[in-house]
């Protein structure tokens, strides 16, 4: 009798499943009828985009760039796009994707883009409103009804998206979920508006994306036309492309003290009576576990207790999480503690990494203006830039016995021999006086963008 109800049970979810799926398709059918079944859209216009991860406070929204004119090609058959675009410095960047490879163009350079980066650009496509149409007609979309449509599919690269239809068969919204070393499983949300007609189908004239809460994207479309040819040919240097390993190369600064580098970011181990603090976790969980990895090597027999934190800013805080699953405490100003205690719990369900899969609990040192780790043969002093422009949480590494400053993003120096710049960076001017005010004795500074310089170096660069 039980295997019985069972068996009916699973019938009756089966029809409720292939019913739904039969509707969202007449759903669907209507829709694009009504918004043109199109195989390709180039659209183009003005507005602004926003630097995911790079605001001022963890609080602020992403920095704004204004966009003076872009233009945007969409292939949906082919699963293909080209986005160009002139910003205040002229122009941007050129973004491709064709199929399973993308890569951006800056003059006469090409640069591969990475498999997180290849993804994205091609759920943007599923995002826009016609490829969320094809994609969910597609692949089996589920519709639920109310006082609007919402269908649901799942992409080839099983990204979930959700849709809303208006009652007049227009799409208002698309959304999805997005791995980030930082936010987790990152909610993504493009809105739709202002719908014309562009000669022969309809496109919204405005259209504004969000990613972790903020704007991304607000742009205005002035022109759109249908079956715009886009044949993208993959070059050689694109296709024959494979990521680089993770790499670390340690360099002995004083005794204790090792300048971790070897990619574009770097990171700075200072070693202690029984343990050892690591300044800076930059990019992600492959970089720290790389970074983990050599600090062992060097001191096999001392744990890492602390993670000392520059900023939030993505780039420089993607990599933390590693450092809460090792046990580290986390040492950073006062300023990102509520961001960091709500992104340390953060669902990783999308790609789970490590501290998601050892649910450890995260340990924060909240810092003011000045803090100290000592351990009475060694000191490494904490300090906050005050009003630094780069970020108003920004801090500072010193060692007073080894005269040795280590920061990032507020002073980045130039290649040797290079001519200094034209106009001091005001980040750079803060730094030096920020150096003045807590009268540190620097020798060298150790940049975690760069390589290693002196004090001399940063006077050069401010003008004094």
């Amino acid at each position: 009798m039980r295997s019985k109800i069972l068996i009916a049970l699973t019938l009756a979810c089966a029809l409720r499943v292939a019913a739904g799926a039969q509707d969202a398709k007449s759903v669907l059918e209507v829709t694009i009828k009504n918004m043109g079944d199109v195989t390709s859209i180039q659209y183009s216009g003005s507005g602004a985009v926003f630097t995911l991860g790079q605001s001022l406070s963890p609080a602020s929204p992403w920095p704004r760039v204004e966009v003076k004119s872009f233009t945007r090609t969409v292939d949906y058959d082919k699963l293909a796009t080209r986005n160009e675009g002139v910003g205040p410095q002229g122009a941007l960047a050129t973004q491709f994707l064709a199929g399973d490879k993308a890569w951006g163009q800056a003059g006469a350079n090409l640069t591969p883009a990475s498999p997180a980066v290849t993804a994205d650009r091609q759920l943007q496509i599923w995002l826009t409103p016609h490829g969320f149409l094809k994609g969910a007609l597609a692949h089996k979309a589920t519709v639920k009804r109310g006082q609007v449509m919402t269908v649901t599919f799942t992409t080839p690269s099983k990204h979930r998206v959700t849709g809303t239809i208006s009652r007049d068969h227009l799409v208002e919204k698309v959304e999805s979920w997005v791995d980030n070393s930082v936010l987790g499983d990152m909610h993504v949300e493009a809105t739709y508006g202002g719908y014309r007609d562009f000669g022969g189908f309809k496109f919204p004239t405005t259209m504004v994306q969000k990613q972790g809460g903020f704007p991304v994207s607000d742009l205005t479309v002035t022109e759109a036309k249908a079956g715009a040819p886009l044949d993208l040919a993959v070059p050689d240097s694109v296709r024959q492309a494979t990521p680089p390993p993770v790499r670390v190369t340690s360099e002995k600064l004083a005794d204790g003290v090792w300048y971790l580098t070897g990619g574009s970011h770097h990171s700075v181990a200072v070693e202690f009576a029984d343990h050892v603090a690591v300044i800076e976790a930059p990019l992600n969980e492959e970089r720290s576990t790389a970074v983990i990895a050599e600090v062992k090597k060097l001191n096999p027999a001392k744990p890492i207790r602390y993670l000392v934190n520059t900023h939030h800013h993505f780039d420089h805080s993607g990599g933390l999480r590693t450092y809460v699953a090792e046990g580290a405490t986390i040492v950073t100003h006062q300023s990102n503690q509520d961001f960091y205690e709500a992104t340390f719990k953060a669902p990783h369900t999308l790609n789970p990494d490590r501290q998601w899969r050892e649910k450890r609990k995260a340990k924060i040192l909240a810092v003011g203006a000045k803090h100290a780790l000592a351990d009475g043969a060694r000191t490494l002093e904490i300090h906050h830039i005050q009003g630094n422009p780069h970020n108003t949480g920004i801090v500072m590494a010193y060692l007073p016995k080894e005269r040795l400053l280590v920061e990032v993003d507020v002073y980045t120096p130039p290649a040797p021999n290079a001519p200094p710049p034209a106009s001091p960076a005001p980040a750079a001017v803060n730094l030096y006086e920020n150096i003045l005010r807590l009268n540190l004795d620097v020798d060298r500074i150790a940049p975690l963008h760069g390589r290693l310089v002196t004090v001399a170096d940063l006077k050069t660069a401010v003008g004094k």
